[in-house]
């Protein structure tokens, strides 16, 4: 069936002109260009500029719903939104007022107070989106003041970044070059503009373009796949679209797709390969796509922001939770966040048993970041948890997925006294054992908390460190052992550094806060090979009560 599109030729003149009024529709992604896309649009209009060629920039596809009305964007909004950014960019940094007056009437249309607030400005994000835009970039010299608006979403950190990336460097031009850029872009700068008849056609084409050639973000095309098999009209599609894009700006592009990979690992029993595939076939062939929608998808998003935040809402037992939350997110892997998720959508009318459940988690999540290396079998026993949240008796009995070995134990045990080799390991090793000292509370791992060595994990040939440790081989043995390891802000970290002993220890009591692994040192003079090893041993005793592995 013919899509029924009109196209032709113009430049950025044209379909910038007085009068014209572009918007975005919700059901369009994010703005997602880079850096790098950016300057390379730059370098491209550049060298246009530069030998007096045009610079063709593809197929701008537009929809008007209502006669006279705007048109929508079907396809093209980073060209349109990045070349609206160059222009704001040259016209803040132009010198002269008229220079200014004339970028800006491809902008905006300032003369014309009569107009509705939208209708006044040549291209309109979406709502999340639209205001940030129009107060950074589009308004005048906004773009001179991008330090003080970074953005709260990940869209809104694009475009804030790529302007000053653009001042940046269209600052080092002289003013008759920006000049014959702006001529360029004005002029030279070709496209294609394709109108599609109506929306219905235009919601037909927007999905044909975000399922072929370069490919967004999962949770872009995961959407476009959702709305095809709810069957959604126009209006239907606005609404879910807007639901979409709050969601996105929740979690941040990353954390949806994170959010998406950890559903799907639930109904799959093989995670293997990318994302979206993986997503169609393990859950919505399983899964109505409107009750995803409706029901599964608001209440995961709640949820994920909980685990990522270390925040749960469970009335009278957050509190208990909490800590055991932060100590998950210290972890270096991240596949406990499937069955945390789970739960907290499954069992959130019977949040009693969540202490016991999370409690439960973490002590699993760090045994098997201890002692569980293949991806596998980690991936098998947090399924095996998954499976048994519905059920108390599965979750809580004798067979529990939660329950350790004497094995599992014993291999925890060793795997305590040995070395940590990476930094993930060492700082959340460092976090765990801060909270189960005593006086020590669950930092999260976003805190001022960061590990220190105390024998540096480098030595000066000629340092005090040498004099103690002459041995170069327990030195490295035991430089990432628990016994060596406390926890400062950074500050007071870059500030020991390589310091001797006495003179670390100093550092380390006047600052603010004193962490509880670091006041466990405060009866300690010296800092020797046979201290460090009982410490170590001292401290992987506490963790094993703490985790109830000492029976």
């Amino acid at each position: 069936m013919p899509l029924g599109m009109n196209a032709e030729e113009c430049n950025v003149a044209a379909l910038f002109a007085s009068g014209e009024a572009l918007r975005m529709p919700p059901y369009q992604r994010s703005y997602s260009w880079t850096e790098k896309e950016a300057l390379d649009l730059l370098g491209d209009l550049v060298q246009s500029s530069d030998d007096g060629s045009e610079h063709f920039v593809g197929a701008i596809v537009l929809v008007r719903p209502d006669p006279g009305g705007p048109f929508e964007i079907v396809d093209g909004q980073q060209r349109l939104t990045t070349l609206t950014i160059l222009l704001s960019v040259l016209r803040d940094l132009a010198d002269a007022e008229e220079v200014q007056r004339e970028i800006h009437s491809l902008i905006a249309d300032p003369d014309r107070p009569l107009l509705d607030e939208a209708a006044r400005w040549r291209l309109t994000l979406n709502h999340i989106d639209g205001p940030f835009f129009r107060e950074t970039v589009q308004t005048p010299a906004s773009t001179l003041k991008l330090d003080n608006e970074p953005g709260e979403s990940d869209s809104q950190r694009r475009m804030s970044g790529n302007a000053a990336a653009l001042k940046k460097a269209l600052a080092q031009y002289t003013p008759e070059r920006r000049n014959a850029l702006f001529e360029t872009v004005r002029d030279r700068c070709l496209l294609v503009r394709c109108i599609v008849t109506d929306r219905d056609q235009g919601y037909k084409v927007f999905r044909v373009l975000n399922t072929r050639g370069k490919e967004p973000n999962a949770h872009d095309i995961i959407k476009t796949e959702l709305f095809e098999r709810a069957k959604l009209d126009v209006e239907q599609a606005d609404h879910y679209a807007r639901a979409w894009l709050e969601y996105e700006a929740r979690l941040g592009g990353g954390g949806f797709d994170d959010l998406l990979r950890q559903i799907r690992f639930m109904y799959d029993r093989s995670p293997k390969g990318e994302l979206v595939n993986g997503f169609r076939k393990a859950v919505l062939s399983r899964v109505d796509a409107l009750t995803f929608l409706d029901e599964l998808l608001p209440a995961y998003v709640d949820a994920y922001e909980e685990i990522t935040t270390g925040r749960a809402d469970l009335g009278d037992y957050s509190d208990a939770v909490m800590p055991k939350l932060n100590q998950l997110r210290a972890l270096e892997h991240q596949i406990w966040r499937a069955p945390a998720l789970k739960f907290l959508v499954e069992r959130r009318n019977t949040p009693e048993v969540a202490p016991e459940f999370f409690t439960g988690l973490e002590r699993l999540g760090y045994i098997i970041q201890l002692v569980v290396q293949d991806r596998d079998q980690r991936n098998k026993r947090y399924r095996r948890v998954i499976e048994a949240i519905p059920s108390d008796k599965s979750l809580f009995g004798r067979t529990s997925p939660l329950a350790i070995s004497r094995d599992e134990a014993r291999k925890v045990g060793d795997r305590l006294l040995g070395r940590f080799g990476t930094f993930g390991q060492r700082r959340s090793m460092a976090l765990r054992l801060n909270a189960a000292l005593q006086n020590g509370k669950a930092l999260a791992p976003d805190d001022d908390a960061t590990v220190e060595h105390v024998l540096p994990r480098n030595v000066d040939p000629e340092s005090f460190w040498v004099t103690l440790w002459p041995d170069a081989q327990k030195r490295r043995d035991y430089c990432d052992s628990l016994g060596n390891f406390i926890l400062l802000p950074r500050a007071a970290n870059q500030k020991a550094d390589r310091m001797d002993y006495r003179q670390k220890k100093a550092v380390y009591f006047e600052t603010d806060p004193v962490f509880a692994l670091t006041e466990d040192l405060a009866d300690i003079d010296t800092w020797t090979p046979d201290i460090v090893r009982q410490r170590t041993q001292r401290l992987a005793t506490i963790l094993l009560q703490e985790w109830d592995l000492t029976g």
